[in-house]
Parts: C-alpha cells; sequence; structure tokens
C-alpha cells in the first residue's frame, strides 16, 4: 500500500473514531475501505449503517469514487432512492447502496479522504 493511501485511512481512523475499519490493500498500492458504524441521521432507518470505499493508488491525484452505504438503508420519509444513489450494487461481498458524487477537483491532489467521505455524508444529510 503506498504511503500516500496509508496516510488516508490514518486520518480516517481519526476522523471516524468511534468507528471500526477493515482495510484490504487492492494489489496496486490502494486500499477498500469498510468502516462501520457511521451515523447517517434521523433521516434514515437505520441511523448507522458501514460506510466503503477503495482510496485508490493514484490518491490524492485520484477520486475516491464511488463510496457505498448498506443495502438496508432506506428514507424516512419513505421516498426512494434515485440516481446518484443507486441500489443492487455489492461492495467487499456485501450487497449496497452506490453513492455517486464525483470530486473534479481530485487531480490537483486538493481534496483529502476524510473531506470526501464527509461532503458524501453532507450530501445524504441535505438530501431532498
Amino acid at each position: 500500500m503506498k504511503v500516500e493511501v496509508s496516510t488516508a485511512i490514518e486520518e480516517l481512523k481519526r476522523q471516524f473514531s468511534a468507528s471500526t475499519f477493515t482495510v484490504r490493500e487492492d494489489g496496486q498500492g490502494g486500499a477498500f475501505v469498510l468502516v462501520e458504524p457511521v451515523p447517517l441521521g434521523v433521516r434514515f432507518r437505520p441511523e448507522n449503517t458501514w460506510l466503503g470505499f477503495q482510496v485508490p493508488a493514484q490518491y490524492p491525484y485520484a477520486d475516491i469514487y464511488p463510496v457505498f452505504i448498506g443495502s438496508d438503508v432506506v428514507r424516512v420519509d419513505g421516498v426512494a432512492f434515485a440516481a446518484p444513489i443507486t441500489p443492487g450494487h455489492n461492495f467487499e461481498g456485501r450487497a449496497a447502496i452506490q453513492i455517486s458524487r464525483r470530486n473534479g477537483a481530485a487531480q490537483s491532489g486538493t481534496q483529502k479522504a476524510t473531506a470526501k467521505i464527509l461532503k458524501v455524508l453532507d450530501f445524504l444529510e441535505k438530501l431532498q
């Protein structure tokens, strides 16, 4: 695993200190990461789920994309998820919902892994 990738994972561990991390090297210098539990808030059931993603070997010059959450997550208001949030995926052998949120600034290396994951969680919190 490349130094930049392991550093990103350590930063994520500090940000989500109450969560457990499962990390599997991808064989190319990056890693697949599962974080659990991650709070989604009262607008979702369950309020906590797992979050998964790959930190690619090209990090920080490549985006962490896509991000996945547990397939059992639903909106409390009963509204079905629609693009860019799509069910029917798998991540690390787990049924998942994919959250497609690209970061155009990733190529310049200006966004840290923690910022990307927090932006995805903020997107979910503000979902209409």
